[in-house]
Parts: structure tokens; sequence; C-alpha cells
């Protein structure tokens, strides 16, 4: 999975404090994958197969992910401005590196818009 094209760069997560993101649009057998990887994050314990929350935007763009919105560990990775959110759905997600990347695959990817963001600088 080296091989992946970036998409997303330098754009911001929050868990409490802003980060720095970016994400990938991968292929996949079974259909799309969706990666959204953050960099200078403090680690959670969230790992594995993990509720969550897709925020888009009214032409279905990705403007962030709400990981374990329920539990105390809970991360919110925001792609572009939370104003711009008009769609919430609830889907299950892929973490791993303590929160670091998050995977969307299958259903969850698919109602994703692809191709590339407005939320690319």
């Amino acid at each position: 999975m080296l091989s992946r094209r970036t998409v997303l760069a330098g754009l911001t997560a929050l868990v409490l404090a802003p980060l720095s993101v970016s994400a990938a649009d991968l292929p996949d057998l079974g259909g799309r994958t969706v990666v959204v990887v953050t960099e200078h994050i403090p680690k959670t314990r969230l790992q594995g197969e993990q509720p969550g929350r897709l925020l888009l935007d009214t032409t279905a763009h990705l403007v962030g992910v709400d990981v374990a919105p329920d539990a105390p560990e809970r991360v919110v990775v925001m792609l572009g401005p939370h104003e711009n959110v008009v769609r919430v759905e609830e889907v299950r997600v892929h973490v791993e590196d303590g929160g670091r990347t998050i995977a969307l695959h299958g259903t969850a990817a698919k109602l994703v818009a692809p191709g590339a963001s407005p939320y690319v600088p």
C-alpha cells in the first residue's frame, strides 16, 4: 500500500488541538477505500473496527470523520470547516496506529464522493 496517491495534504485534524492531516484514495478489490492519515496526533487506545460518523458536505465530499463518538477516546478529524457539514452517516471505520490512520472500506467509502476534495489547498 505504499503506492498511494495523496489527494489531501496539509489539512487540519482535531483531537482538542489542530494537527496536520493527509488522505489518499486507494483502489480496493471489493470497491473503494478512503484512508485519512493524521500526523503529530497523540496516540489513543482506539484500534481496529470502531463506530464512526462520516461528516459530509452537500456533494458528499468528506468534511470530517468522528471516530468512536460515544467513547472517552473519541477522535474527530476535520478536513474542512464544520459549517460545511450537511449530512452525517453512521458507519464502521478501521483505526490503526493509535488513531493516526483511519480507513473507510466498502459501503462507507462509497458514501464519499470520488475525485479531488474541495478541501485540498
